[in-house]
Order: structure tokens, then C-alpha cells, then sequence
């Protein structure tokens, strides 16, 4: 490895959580482990993030390090959710832009590159960031690489041919929790049966993403047809569920036909190429 300072931007995810075997496999070295928190990932990811942090100490990497967003009114709001209900608004991704996931994700990232090449007295040109696009997501690496950073970039999965088989496999030969999907609970892109999921196993967060959909809904400021970009979630629940009295083949044959179906469930991009 060349030198410098070496920091993997911690998604939370299987493709974090496989970097980080994969680089321990072959000895090399970590400065920073950090992991930009949008205050609303589901409680699994904050139990996989505490696991692996204990993993990274046992092998002597630094522990993962969880960034907030700085500004007063993220310090007041706490979490992406609080400042949608506040605002009586939708996360942006709904609209088909990024500002949330540069505000909450990208800029804390941004800050502690910043400071910490300060602390260090060095160029954040010094600084070189591993981001966890595997070898099957090449359009991301291509928009990562095209993006303008004052920190170096290296997309070590791709470097290593690791597609999202290889990156389950290295989780499995490191003893450590498969870590599921990471993105916001109530991410835009989730797809149908995610939210179904979400439903049976956090009820009180759906409620607050539904509550989410209503204000912003309801508001003058909003013109959006749902939380789910092209659907509104309500809506679609309340469909699914009349519907389920034609039984479950018919349910299953909707979730195939309006979920993606054979797309794999990577996680959330938001702010990983900061």
C-alpha cells in the first residue's frame, strides 16, 4: 500500500463490513473507520455496527466511528426523520435528488476528512478514502471516480473482483453477522416487500415514516405523489392489504411485479462516495 492515511467510509452494510475482512486478510492498514449517521437506520444495522466495532478492535483496526451532522438546527433535529416531520416534508431521494444524503451523510464526512488531515498536518490529498462499491456496481465507481475530491478514492471490491457473492462469502470466513441491507427505514427506495418487512418487524417506525408521508402530504409545500417515489406507501398498504383476501399467490405475484424482482438489494449509495 502506498503511503498515507488510510479511512473506509462505513456504510454499515455487507459491502462495509466485507472491506474491512478483506482488508484485514491481506495486512493492511487503517487509520479511520467512519460511519455517517443519518439518526434512522433500522435498529439491526446499530447492533451489526456495535458487532463489527468489537471485531475491528480484536484485530487492531480502529473502532467505527459515528459522525452526526454539526449544524445547530442537526444538532436540534437529531435525525433526518425529525427534520422531515418538522419541515412537513419528504426526504429528497422521493423528489429524485440527493440533498438529504449530502447534508446528513456526505457533509459530516467532508468535516472529519477535514480535521482530521488538520490534526495531522497534511494534505487531505493524503488522505485516501476505500468506498464499498463492489465489482458489480460499476456505474457507481465511475460516477465516484468522476466526482471532484480534495481525498483520493479507492474502490478496493472492485480492485479485488469481489461482487456481492464474494463480499458474503468474506463476512461468513470472518466468524462475523451477515449485516442485511443498510439505508434509512424509511428510504424512498425501499421496495415493497422492505416495507412489509418493516411493518412485521418495526411497527413504531412505520408509523413515523407513514406519519412522515401524511404531513408532507397534506402540506401546501409538497407535490409529490408518495414516499415511495412513483407510490404512496399508505396507499399501497392499504391495497396489499384488501387485496390479501384473494390470497397469497396474488400477493406474491403483485410484490414480483411492482419490487424489482431479481435486482439485488445493495445498500444504500447515500453519501458513500463523499
Amino acid at each position: 500500500m502506498t503511503a498515507g492515511y488510510f479511512i473506509l467510509a462505513n456504510g454499515g452494510g455487507t459491502n462495509s463490513t466485507a472491506m474491512l475482512v478483506g482488508l484485514h486478510e491481506r495486512g493492511m492498514r487503517l487509520d479511520g473507520n467512519v460511519f455517517a449517521d443519518t439518526g434512522d437506520e433500522k435498529p439491526e444495522t446499530y447492533a451489526h455496527l456495535a458487532h463489527v466495532s468489537d471485531w475491528c478492535e480484536s484485530v487492531g483496526f480502529p473502532r467505527v466511528e459515528v459522525l452526526r451532522g454539526r449544524t445547530p438546527q442537526q444538532i436540534k433535529d437529531a435525525s433526518l426523520s425529525a427534520e422531515c416531520l418538522r419541515l412537513e416534508t419528504l426526504p429528497s431521494k422521493a423528489f429524485g435528488f440527493s440533498s438529504c444524503s449530502m447534508k446528513w451523510k456526505v457533509a459530516p464526512q467532508r468535516l472529519y476528512f477535514g480535521q482530521f488531515a488538520e490534526r495531522l498536518g497534511v494534505a487531505q490529498s493524503e488522505l485516501t478514502v476505500f468506498v464499498g462499491f463492489d465489482a458489480d456496481e460499476q456505474s457507481r465507481i465511475e460516477r465516484g471516480r468522476a466526482a471532484q475530491n480534495p481525498t483520493q478514492q479507492r474502490y478496493l471490491l472492485d480492485e479485488w473482483g469481489w461482487g456481492r457473492e464474494e463480499c458474503i462469502a468474506a463476512i461468513a470466513r470472518a466468524g462475523l453477522t451477515q449485516p442485511g441491507k443498510s439505508a434509512c427505514f424509511f428510504c424512498p427506495s425501499s421496495k415493497k416487500h422492505e416495507i412489509l418487512a418493516l411493518r412485521r418487524d418495526h411497527p413504531e417506525l412505520l408509523a413515523r415514516a407513514l406519519e412522515m408521508e401524511r404531513l408532507a402530504l397534506a402540506s401546501d409545500k409538497n407535490r409529490a405523489v408518495g414516499l415511495g417515489r412513483s407510490f404512496n406507501w399508505a396507499a399501497w398498504l392499504n391495497e396489499y392489504d384488501a387485496a390479501a383476501v384473494q390470497g397469497q399467490a396474488f400477493l406474491d405475484a403483485q410484490l414480483d411485479l411492482f419490487s424489482n424482482a431479481g435486482i439485488p438489494e445493495l445498500d444504500c449509495a447515500c453519501g458513500a462516495a463523499a
